[in-house]
């Protein structure tokens, strides 16, 4: 009877083991077809910052930007002007009350013009920024999955040229990844993807601002 029990034991726990193999060697397979990759890395600052689409976007911005300094100063001229002709004329003369109502209306249309124009700039710099990182994320998405990766996570490295102790702090406190395989950086591949399809969808041209 001992003996019988002890054989039923030995079976089972050999089923036992024998399962516990297969499971590991199935989440071996698992792990083996996507290169043990389940976790990947992104420097998204690089990312942003060597997305074609940035670098138009920044180039388009400071166009855009000196633009507005350039009708700014026409107009802030041409007022100048107009306060000066202005001082020509008896506070009580008609001419006066005249120039004086002309030049305030030039005023407000001055002031009207550079709140929008700032307000233009403020919003499509914010729509901009959001599309990108929508894009950006997105095509982090598409890599991870073709590549099995099921998290991502973002990097940073660390600016030890910082002269503020609190500050070099802050970046170290802030950092996501410690470390990480080389392997598992996807960086250079999202770059890839996104300035390619940048590329085709028709490049720097597509870019503009208050248009």
């Amino acid at each position: 009877m001992n003996n019988k029990a002890s054989w039923v034991a030995v079976v089972a726990f050999g089923l036992f083991a024998w399962a516990l193999t297969a499971n590991v060697n199935q989440a071996q397979t698992a792990v083996t077809s996507t290169n043990g990759a389940w976790v990947g890395v992104v420097d998204l600052v690089r990312v942003f910052n060597d997305f074609e689409q940035t670098k138009a976007l920044n180039a388009e911005l400071d166009r855009y930007k000196s633009g507005i300094a350039s009708e700014q100063q026409s107009r802030e001229e041409k007022l100048s002007v107009e306060r000066q002709t202005l001082q020509g004329f008896a506070p009580d003369s008609a001419e006066y009350k005249q120039r004086s109502k002309a030049f305030k209306k030039m005023m407000i249309d001055y002031q009207a013009w550079l709140t929008v124009e700032r307000e233009v700039l403020k919003e499509e710099h914010f729509r901009w920024i959001e599309r990108t990182y929508r894009t950006i994320t997105d095509a982090i998405a598409q890599v991870a999955q073709s590549k099995g990766v099921q998290v991502v996570l973002t990097r940073e490295e660390l600016d030890t040229s910082v002269a503020d102790a609190t500050v070099l702090q802050k970046q170290i406190l802030n950092r996501k990844v410690i470390y990480y395989d080389q392997t598992l950086d996807l960086t250079d591949t999202v770059l890839t993807v996104i300035n390619d399809a940048f590329s085709r969808a028709g490049g720097a041209k597509t870019i503009k601002i208050g248009s």
